[in-house]
Order: C-alpha cells, then structure tokens, then sequence
C-alpha cells in the first residue's frame, strides 16, 4: 500500500494569522512547528523565488520531527528564464538543499513550467538537462500545465520524471484532472478553480488561488487519489488564500482515512467545514 502524504504549499502568509494560527502569536511560537504538528509534509515554494541557503535548510529540518518531509521547488531560473542557467546556479541550489537532503527530508524536487510551456524538441532539451542536473539529489516532479504534454508521458517515463497532476481551472489548452503515474512518486497540486481570477491580468495572487474545494470535489479526488500506483504519493494544496488550502487538506485526509487534528482558530473561522 502507497503511503499517502498530504500538505500545504508553503507556511508564511501573513492572511492566515487567526485563522491557521494565533494572533496575537505566543512568545516562541513557530509557523512550521505549528504545520508539522499537522500534516506530514509541506512543499517548500520559497525556493521557486530565490535559492536556500545551507542555514535555512538546516533550520527546517531541525524544527520538525524526524519522519516531517519536504518537497521543493527548483527555482524559477531553471525553469522559467529564456537566458538558461549555469552549473554555477546548480551549485547554489544543490548547496542550499544539502542539510535538509543529508537528514532523509527531501523528498522531491519540482520542476514547475509555464501554461505556455508546450511539448517541442527544444523543451524536451530543456527538461533533459534539468533532469541531468539534479538526479539523484532527490526524486524529480514535474509539473506541465499544457495539454500537448499528455502526449509525451512516454518520454516523461524515460527519464524517470513523476508526473504532477493538477487541479485548475479549465481552459482550451490546460491540463487538468489528470491521475498519471510516470515515475517513482505520485504527485497531485491543488491550486483552486477561481476561473474569474485565474485568467484574469489584473488579479493578484491571492485573488488567483482564492477557492475553497467543496467536500463533493474532493471526493471526485480522493478516489483518484487512494487508486494511483506509486510508493509514496504526496497531495499539495496551493489554494492557500485565508487557510483554504489547509482547510482542504485536512478534509482530504479524514476522507482517505487519516486523523486530523484541527487548530482550533481554523475551526472557527470555517465553521461546519469538520463536521
């Protein structure tokens, strides 16, 4: 049987204070103590922006208990720059992963591309030396948000790359609802259905992933979830406007036989969503 690991995407949002945690905080209070007492694992999305240094990597893996795992995103410019990235940028990034891989806490990388990301021989070429330059450190995911890639989940296979499903709001060209397996990880992203905001230039961030997934949707998930054929399957909510996300995965768990315990101001601010 898969162990099945289910968390949020990241911990630091200013919009969950009294709502996932206390406000006023206690003295010494901690964030990722307070998440880890939660959920079993959490998706570092902090390192999409800027990498980690050794420290913060130390840091995290010392706060939360010894079987609390990470996933992580690789940062922006291995994806997301038309410039490319160097070994020198590998280098830093690796660097800053190393305490938290040498304690057995990071469990995966992600690699994130763009909507408009399609599957063509120069991204295949891109993708190959992502993967070149971070197997072994951790097992790969990748998240593709255009349709033209589920045409490719054979080259996916061959480079042992785990394939990210993900639940978004539909479009023409996007990938959605998917429950693929292509290497040795499931993984599935939550990241709301707020279709008005999505598509829209003038939301921000918070207005994009603003959306509380109704019990009924997350059954439709769960079924997916509970079937998917891989030794550890993880399950990310993004939908982290006001706590959302931690509202669903709680929920998510409880539905695929896991005990929950709720912070008490998250139950209060949703009322009726643990009944």
């Amino acid at each position: 049987m898969n162990r099945l690991l289910i968390g949020p995407a990241g911990w630091s949002y200013d919009d969950w204070k009294g709502i996932v945690y206390p406000n006023p905080a206690p003295r010494g209070w901690d964030p990722l103590v307070t998440i880890a007492q939660h959920f079993d694992c959490v998706e570092l999305n902090n390192t999409f922006y800027r990498p980690p240094t050794a420290r913060m990597s130390e840091t995290w893996a010392r706060k939360t208990p010894d079987d609390f795992i990470f996933t992580a995103k690789l940062w922006e410019k291995f994806t997301h720059d038309k410039q490319g990235f160097t070994q020198d940028d590998v280098r830093l990034f690796r660097t800053g992963l190393e305490p938290l891989a040498a304690s057995g806490k990071l469990a995966a990388l992600l690699m994130q591309f763009p909507w408009f990301f399609q599957d063509a021989p120069s991204s295949r070429d891109r993708i190959r030396k992502i993967a070149d330059a971070f197997q072994g450190r951790a097992p790969l995911v990748i998240e593709l948000r255009h349709r033209s890639w589920l045409d490719a989940l054979d080259f996916l296979r061959e480079h042992r790359l785990s394939f990210c499903n993900i639940d978004q709001p539909q479009s023409a060209g996007a990938i959605t609802g998917t429950d693929a397996v292509t290497g040795p990880l499931g993984y599935v992203r939550f990241h709301g259905r707020n279709a008005k905001a999505w598509f829209s230039k003038d939301a921000g961030r918070d207005e994009k992933y603003d959306y509380l997934y109704s019990i009924d949707e997350l059954k439709g998930w769960a079924n997916k979830i509970a079937a998917m054929k891989a030794d550890r399957v993880f399950v990310i909510l993004n939908n982290h406007f006001r706590g959302k996300g931690v509202v669903n995965a709680l929920q998510l768990k409880r539905l695929l036989g896991q005990e929950i315990l709720v912070p008490e101001p998250l139950r209060e601010a949703y009322p009726g969503a643990f009944e």
